[in-house]
This record gives C-alpha cells, sequence and structure tokens, in this order.
C-alpha cells in the first residue's frame, strides 16, 4: 500500500455491489491498485455472501479474506456462536470457500484461540466507543442550537480524558448534519443526516435491545463503528497488511456517510489519522466539525494508573448525558464489566 500526496476521490476507492454490499478502500491517500487485497469483513459479509459473486473473477482471485471484525462482534454478542463457534465459524466461511477464497487449515480453530486469548481485550477496544456513543446520541436527540452542541464537545476535547478525535469528528459531524437535515452529499439520494439517525436509533427487541440506552445497545453501535476505526489501528500497532486492505459492508452508515466523509489518513508515522472530505458540505460546515479537534493536544506515553484515570474520567463524563439512572447504571456496568478488565492489555495476534 503506497503512501499517495493527494485524494483518492472515494468512488474510486468504493465498489457498491448490486446487493448493497460495499468493499470500501478506505484510506483517503492510498489507491485501490491491482492488489492483493486483504478484505476486512463485518457481520453483515460474512453471513450475507452475495457481494462476493458479485465482485469481478479477478477481484477474487487477487484478495484474501479477513473475518476478524465479524469474528469479534460474533463472539462478544452471539451465545449461539460462543456455544460452537469451531462449527459455527465453518458453516459461516463455506459459501466463500465455494467462491472460490482460501482459508488456512485450521482457519476456525485458530480464529478461537485467538478470541478466547484476547476476549478482555476486544471489550475493552469496544467500551472504548461506549461514551462517545452515548454523547452523540445525546447530542443529536436533545433540541439545541448547534454553536450549544459544538461547545459542549469542545468541553469534552479539552476535558483530563483519552482524546479520541476520530469520535469527536464524527459526533462534530453529527450535530452539523442534524442543523442541516436537508443536506444529501454528492450523488446520493438520501440525505445524510438519516443515516446517522437512523444508526443511532433505538432497536427494540433486536440483539438484546429496549428503548433505551443499555449495554447491547452500546456493544451494538460500537461494534459497527469498530470496522471504521480499525484499520487504521492495526497500522498503528504494526500489523502488517496483505496488499491493499478494504472494508466489507453492508451497513450504510459506514458506506455511505462515515467512511467517505471521515476517512482514515496514512501517514509517515503510523499513527491513527483521520481527515474529513466535504462531498457536497459546504465549507462553513465541514469547517466547524475540523474546529472541534484543531485544539486538541493527543497526549502519548501515558502510564498505566494515568491511562485507566483518564478512561475513568470520560465514562464518569459520559453519564452527564444520560436521560436517567438507569441508563448511567449501564455505562458503569459497561466500565466495570467491559473497559476495565482489558485496559492494561493489548491484543495479541
Amino acid at each position: 500500500m503506497q503512501q499517495l500526496d493527494f485524494v483518492v476521490p472515494y468512488e474510486d476507492r468504493c465498489v457498491l455491489t448490486p446487493s448493497g454490499s460495499a468493499v470500501v478502500w478506505p484510506f483517503m491517500n492510498a489507491s485501490k491498485g491491482y492488489g492483493p487485497y486483504e478484505f476486512f469483513l463485518d457481520a453483515n459479509a460474512l453471513t450475507k455472501t452475495q457481494w462476493a459473486v458479485e465482485l469481478p473473477r479477478d477481484v477474487v482471485e487477487r484478495s484474501i479474506l479477513n473475518p476478524w471484525p465479524a469474528m469479534q462482534e460474533q463472539w462478544l454478542s452471539n451465545p449461539e456462536f460462543r456455544a460452537d463457534p469451531v462449527n459455527r465459524i465453518n458453516a459461516m466461511i463455506k459459501p466463500l470457500v465455494d467462491q472460490g477464497f482460501a482459508f488456512r487449515e485450521n482457519f476456525a480453530r485458530d480464529q478461537v484461540a485467538l478470541l478466547c486469548k484476547n476476549e478482555a481485550a476486544l471489550k475493552t477496544q469496544f467500551s472504548l466507543i461506549f461514551p462517545y456513543v452515548v454523547i452523540m446520541k445525546a447530542l443529536l436527540s436533545k433540541k439545541m442550537p448547534l454553536d450549544e452542541a459544538l461547545r459542549q464537545l469542545d468541553r469534552i476535547g479539552q476535558a483530563d480524558i483519552p482524546r479520541f478525535t476520530a469520535n469527536l469528528m464524527l459526533s462534530a459531524l453529527g450535530v452539523v448534519l442534524k442543523s442541516k437535515q436537508a443536506l444529501k452529499l454528492t450523488g446520493d439520494s438520501k440525505t445524510a443526516f438519516s443515516y446517522l439517525d437512523s444508526f443511532l436509533a433505538f432497536q427494540s427487541g433486536q440483539k438484546g435491545e429496549t428503548d433505551h440506552i443499555t449495554l447491547p445497545y452500546l456493544r451494538n453501535r460500537a461494534g459497527d463503528l469498530n470496522l471504521w476505526l480499525l484499520l487504521p489501528t492495526l497500522r498503528q500497532k504494526g500489523y502488517k497488511f496483505v496488499g491493499t486492505p478494504a472494508v466489507v459492508t453492508g451497513d450504510k452508515v459506514l458506506h455511505r456517510l462515515i467512511m467517505r466523509v471521515l476517512p482514515p489518513l496514512l501517514h509517515g508515522s503510523q499513527q491513527a489519522c483521520f481527515s474529513i472530505l466535504p462531498e457536497g458540505m459546504e465549507d462553513m460546515q465541514w469547517q466547524k466539525i475540523l474546529q472541534v479537534v484543531e485544539s486538541v493536544q493527543i497526549r502519548a506515553n501515558l502510564t498505566a494508573t494515568q491511562r485507566s484515570q483518564r478512561m475513568k474520567a470520560l465514562f464518569e463524563l459520559a453519564k452527564e448525558f444520560c436521560a436517567d439512572d438507569a441508563e448511567r447504571a449501564e455505562l458503569d456496568e459497561g466500565w466495570t464489566q467491559w473497559c476495565l478488565p482489558g485496559l492494561a492489555r493489548d491484543i495479541r495476534m
């Protein structure tokens, strides 16, 4: 994957299949080239595999599949999967094998071993997104002037907490789009805000969700956003991609909005970086998003104690945005049961 000194247009980095899934080469300054490719699959792409039939044959022949994001989602959310993971994985990958994709011998057993070994760290990775989902849900649900919402985000960005600029940018994108709900990105028939609005809506009765913020709700939203954050994070941690990496997803909020407007950027430092592409937004709109993170100072070399204290402070800050004590209790459980146990651990591949 070559770092370029110019932006590759999104339409040259996204292939939308007839069945509705998208293959996205997410880094804005890297072209997809001619392969080989490493496709990272979310749970939808692993269970609904029509996209694989619809890809050109030469792309299939130059690609390997990495369903690690889907495995994480299933392991952390699906009790039936956890009860019989090896057979479940083998059944999931069979349609893809039939389409010509190859998986190494003992692939399923190796994946289960990785999931078991890394469960605490994976739960922490997901839970780092929980507070920002709470904050974004509140800011997009309340009647609040845009400038006030942006001031709230600026306050969060200056607080003594872990400063995840990508999540701040996403929250800022949300409140900006909320103020301009008729805005459509270039070439899109749906309003940009509708994607985020649908994404954050409660799905009562589905995957353990109800009509308010619960751990299943936070877990489900974090699982989706994890795909957006994953590739830059892997690169920062030294993961060696096979050729050019791409993600495969059917989630419209990701491939029609978030990955299009807030793409990761290849940086010589290997640090996870994100940028913004207007894609039809007015200058004033996307500049407001940038202003939220321009003054945020990223602090490195934290001690384990400092990291724990600041993560706890982030969860406490997010509780200010909860609707009631029941939601605050769910966030407390997210801290004690999901974030804290694996906070000092790294994922080991």
